[in-house]
């Protein structure tokens, strides 16, 4: 019987990852997978009694062109109808996941061998944080820092816990490196605004960069700021992004997600960013960085009247040195105007480089959703759109439209110096969105949305997922919850 993993990986001091849950002992002897994973969305989700269930088996084909915005399938989703399921006595035949599906996937399937040694992360947060909801926040670092198989892909974290005890260090440390992350801890000895935590920071980047070169160790060419709940979904991504730029010259580089990134300068005669709470830079622009006076000022201190690390980081800049911020917008760019307001950041198809913030924007929980590059490396986020008006974003929505789909044709930006030339004259940053398509979906009338949820992986690697259309008000036999299954079966193995 195949056995389903309840989440992906456990975070104790010991290092184990979570025992598969038996269905033996825990939901009746001989429940199939679907009857298994039912009976945890039941339990989860509060399903009504009655559900509408509706479920794809997907096989996924690697398709050697570029990432594009919308992926069209000429097979139709909607083509099986869904059926009505009693959520505590399910007939098995009703639930079994039968039908399947080829879908092409744009880009490289096989990213998990990528090195990423040339990337170092700074990241300061507190102890009590990073061990909130059983260690969310060391779990989502684990997904983006390892191979997800807890062996490092190359890159390192620096990491500076505010006001923590050595026993704490010590911990966090432990934790990190068992689960494969290539981690330096250290921690506050007083307190300390956090403007001048990420300045210790860039001191401490500098530093651990010059002992690994002294030492034969691995070259850092990047060396990021960020904050605590950024998360890279796609580093081999990030790093052909940052590739097109010198890496011993003196670069400074944001990438802002989403509009609230982006805000109207003081003479609202322009628009500027500080980064989105992630920021770039060469080893040059991390000794300019550590030498910025304005970064000493007493003011600094104080932990409640200090500006933002982000704000001052970029007016020091500014300032001081010659540098100015380049940016790679993620799902927002001010260039282009956005014609369908109605379309979630996380359903526009766009190529995800960065994700600020997921929980509290968009109620994502980014270690789940992010499961599915563990059966397709280059799956998670990428839009469908099927011959019947279907759409499906992977990991974010399933959507069904009533009426016609169009694409609002965006020309993909190629020409990096038009695309600055450009940006430059309308914001204080250079906007470098080059290769980036941002075609929008138009529709007419109504749509249903059913909204990712859960996800799980069994044991032969395939990776399930479950998307739902909550009832609204009291529910009965014509008001009743439904559930989309998708299975990504692991082509890899």
């Amino acid at each position: 019987m195949m056995t389903m993993y309840w989440g992906y990986s456990a975070w104790d001091a010991k290092p184990v990852m979570l025992a598969p849950l038996s269905a033996a002992d825990s939901l009746g002897e001989g429940l199939s997978p679907e009857e298994q994973y039912l009976a945890r969305l039941s339990r989860e989700f509060k399903l009504t009694n009655e559900t509408e269930w509706l479920s794809w088996r997907f096989r996924h084909a690697k398709d050697s062109a570029e990432w594009t915005a919308v992926n069209s399938v000429h097979n139709n989703f909607g083509s099986q109808d869904a059926r009505v399921v009693f959520t505590e006595h399910p007939n098995p035949l009703d639930v079994r996941v039968t039908h399947r599906m080829e879908l092409p996937v744009l880009g490289d399937l096989s990213s998990k061998s990528y090195d990423a040694s040339e990337l170092v992360f700074g990241i300061t947060t507190t102890y009590d944080k990073i061990m909130d909801r059983e260690g969310a926040l060391l779990r989502s670092w684990t997904r983006w820092l390892t191979d997800s198989h807890r062996k490092s892909n190359g890159a390192s974290l620096v990491l500076m816990l505010d006001q923590a005890g050595k026993d704490e260090v010590e911990e966090t440390e432990n934790l990190l490196r068992t689960n494969g992350v290539d981690a330096q801890v250290f921690a506050t000895g007083e307190p300390m605004s956090l403007t001048s935590r990420y300045h210790e920071l860039a001191h401490l980047l500098k530093s651990f960069g010059a002992i690994l070169s002294n030492s034969g160790g691995a070259i850092k060419r990047w060396y990021a700021l960020v904050e605590d709940d950024v998360f890279f979904p796609d580093i081999p991504y990030l790093q052909h992004r940052l590739a097109s730029y010198k890496t011993d010259e003196e670069v400074y580089i944001g990438l802002p997600s989403e509009q609230d990134d982006w805000e109207p300068t003081r003479r609202n005669t322009t628009t500027t960013t500080y980064g989105g709470g992630a920021v770039f830079l060469t080893r040059a622009a991390l000794n300019t960085l550590s030498k910025l006076s304005c970064f000493d000022m007493p003011e600094l201190r104080d932990r409640f009247h200090a500006k933002r690390w982000d704000v001052l980081l970029k007016t020091c800049f500014a300032w001081n040195s010659d540098a100015s911020m380049s940016v790679l917008p993620g799902f927002y760019n001010p260039d282009i105007k956005v014609i369908n307001e109605e379309a979630d950041a996380y359903e526009t198809g766009v190529r995800p480089l960065v994700l600020h913030n997921a929980l509290d924007r968009h109620g994502m929980d980014v270690n789940v959703a992010h499961l599915v590059t563990n059966a397709c490396d280059a799956c998670f986020m990428q839009r469908y759109v099927f011959h019947d008006n279907w759409a499906l974003t992977v990991g974010v929505s399933i959507s069904e439209h009533f009426d016609t789909i169009q694409h609002s044709s965006k020309a993909i930006i190629t020409d990096n110096m038009t695309a600055a030339n450009q940006s430059s004259t309308l914001h204080e940053v250079v906007i470098d969105d080059a290769g980036v398509d941002r075609t929008e979906l138009l529709w007419t009338g109504s749509r249903r949305v059913w909204k990712f949820v859960d996800s799980v992986m069994s044991d032969d690697g395939a990776v399930w997922q479950a998307y739902i259309d909550k009832a609204v008000g009291e529910p009965g036999p014509d008001n009743i919850d439904s559930v989309i299954i998708l299975v990504w079966e692991n082509m890899k193995r």
